[in-house]
């Protein structure tokens, strides 16, 4: 009987000439392949900012000013505060006060063109908790 040579196993070897020449074209195709997401815009831009329709005069004998200054300090009646925190609860205890001294009490609502929204998002909360909904937003008239 005649016996047979058994091969040994060859080695595989992948060949790697191309391999740069593969990961250029996978590199190129996800950058074609990719879509960007431009960033939202949150805030409105200065030169866009609503100019107001008509002016009215609000009588002063039923309201309170809140004015908040660009380093985030409050002035209710002119008596200085701040929010420290959300538990803060000083803006709403004041206005309440002044509600039930005068329920027909109107808040004028006052900032520097600086200050920062959070704050006036902050102060507007408390004005919602203590039920003072009639505000008004105070600004100074333009001069062109």
């Amino acid at each position: 009987m005649a016996k047979l040579k058994r091969e040994r196993s060859r080695e595989t070897n992948i060949p790697s000439g191309s391999m740069s020449d593969i990961a250029f074209l996978l590199l190129l195709f996800f950058m074609v392949s990719t879509v960007f997401v431009q960033e939202k815009q949150f805030w409105v831009e200065r030169d866009r900012w609503p100019i107001a329709e008509s002016i009215e005069r609000i009588p002063r004998n039923h309201t309170t000013t809140i004015y908040v200054m660009r380093d985030e300090t409050i002035l209710i009646d002119d008596v200085p505060t701040r929010i420290d925190s959300a538990e803060d609860t000083f803006v709403f205890s004041t206005l309440v006060r002044k509600r039930e001294d005068d329920p027909e009490i109107v808040v004028c609502f006052r900032t520097d063109r600086d200050t920062m929204y959070g704050v006036m998002s902050d102060v507007m909360r408390q004005l919602q908790d203590a039920n003072t909904l009639v505000v008004a937003f105070e600004t100074q008239q333009r001069r062109d």
